[in-house]
């Protein structure tokens, strides 16, 4: 069993070689010893569009109903409508089985008992300690959650100015449900690479890489579209493109609805380390509080928690709306609202986003590295390191502020990568900090092939 499944937010791993009959059935028992102890006796199921979903899914239901569990199976879905499940049904709990943004042959679990995320190196102990697991009948009752979860978004909104909108999915599980509920709401609406397909025939889904936008930005300029929206693999993390076919920064989302959010209720908005220095400046303008915080949807979600906050945004591309919504990160909630903002103002997306402070920033960078060793590189970095005059922030990784600019390092907590992300108020400047973070990494690891990918 590799124990680096058991991950910071969830479980991950090779669907072949790591997620094995036998490991996910013992997964899915400690997870219904869990919800046993809770006084619950049921879970709701969801998987995405890879190929070993219904395999994984045997397993766990197994598991499951060994612990005396009852599964609700909604079947292929976006992740999002797995938690908004345990939100407004029978039970606060559920199980999406999703690679997210991984390569099509790994698969994993993310899960929330009682309410509560729950993170995959929480049940390394319970799962060591666990005996092998007596054979028993699969048993399960099949949810169409759909209808529920488009009602309740077209309650909530009316559309005022017609406006064209290009959707891709990136054959994941968002596709179908997207194209839906945007049609639903009265967009003018044109999905691409909708249909799920597991061997995600024509880009990964994955909309923080700018090269799995270029299919969208062809369709929204062919199409004359107003907006366009990119979704990942299961569905909770969005990319945004302008009527000009030009990628939205992360940051910039989430400069638009908390804008929006605290014009209607002042509270706290919780960002994550990768995110813009000048997203707190907009933040405190708007009378909200900025709240920086590690990377990571289960701890963005804690956060809220804890903040009662209005909303929750990663660079990644996981908004989490808590304001008229539940507070999970759900991509095809969020563009409805991104698409209703536009569609209520007098501009559009390309000139909403010049009213922003220009800064200059890379991507999110990564390094390939061996996953046993990411941690204690980012700590031997911390160790090493000269940044003269510089403020260090270590919650996650270090982020290194030098003036204006700043650098971010840190270890991937779903690949084996190392992290990167820069950002100036110049482009010399941005230049200038990422030289001294490649003149650090190349002192402290004189055979590290600074290879940004």
């Amino acid at each position: 069993m590799n124990k680096n499944i058991f991950r910071a937010y969830d479980i991950r791993g090779h669907s072949e070689t790591d997620l094995d009959h036998a490991t996910i059935k013992k997964i899915g028992y400690v997870l219904g010893q869990r919800i046993r102890g809770n006084q619950h006796d049921s879970v709701y199921v969801g998987h995405d569009s890879r190929l070993s979903a219904t395999k994984i899914q045997n397993a766990l239901v197994s598991g499951l109903n060994a612990a005396g569990v009852r599964v609700l199976l909604l079947g292929l879905v976006p992740t999002p409508m797995v938690y908004y499940a345990t939100k407004t049904g029978i039970t606060p709990n559920g199980v999406m089985i999703t690679g997210s943004h991984n390569p099509k042959d790994d698969n994993g679990l993310k899960m929330v008992i009682n309410d509560n995320a729950v993170s995959g190196e929480e049940l390394l102990t319970e799962f060591e300690n666990q005996a092998e697991i007596e054979q028993s009948e699969r048993s399960f009752e099949e949810i169409d959650l759909y209808p529920l979860y488009q009602k309740e978004i077209n309650d909530k909104f009316r559309l005022k100015k017609k406006i064209k909108i290009v959707l891709d999915a990136g054959n994941g599980a968002a596709g179908v449900v997207a194209d839906a509920i945007f049609k639903s709401q009265g967009f003018e609406t044109i999905s691409i690479n909708k249909e799920p397909d597991g061997n995600f025939p024509n880009h990964h889904p994955d909309p923080s890489k700018e090269k799995n936008l270029e299919e969208l930005k062809k369709a929204v300029m062919d199409n004359h579209a107003d907006i366009g929206f990119a979704f990942d693999g299961d569905g909770d993390r969005v990319g945004m493109i302008t009527e000009n076919g030009n990628s939205v920064l992360a940051d910039h989302l989430i400069m638009i609805l908390s804008k929006y959010y605290l014009q209607k209720k002042k509270g706290a908005i919780i960002f994550d380390v990768k995110c813009s220095s000048q997203l707190p400046t907009l933040i405190k303008k708007y009378g909200g509080t900025a709240i920086m915080e590690k990377t990571g949807h289960f701890n963005i979600k804690k956060a809220i928690k804890e903040h009662a906050a209005v909303l929750g945004g990663e660079m990644s591309g996981h908004i989490f709306i808590n304001q008229g919504w539940y507070g999970f990160d759900d991509a095809i909630y969020t563009a409805v609202v991104l698409a209703r903002i536009v569609s209520d103002a007098d501009q559009s997306v390309s000139s909403m986003i010049e009213e922003f402070p220009k800064t200059f920033s890379t991507p999110e960078l990564n390094l390939n590295v061996d996953d046993e060793t990411k941690f204690d590189m980012v700590e031997k970095f911390k160790d090493q390191m000269q940044f003269p005059d510089a403020e260090l922030n270590t919650i996650d990784g270090v982020r290194v502020s030098i003036g204006n600019s700043w650098g971010l390092m840190r270890a991937s907590n779903t690949s084996p990568k190392l992290v990167f992300r820069f950002e100036a108020e110049s482009e010399e400047d941005l230049k200038d900090i990422k030289n001294l973070f490649e003149l650090n990494l190349r002192d402290i690891f004189p055979d590290l092939e600074l290879n940004f990918n």
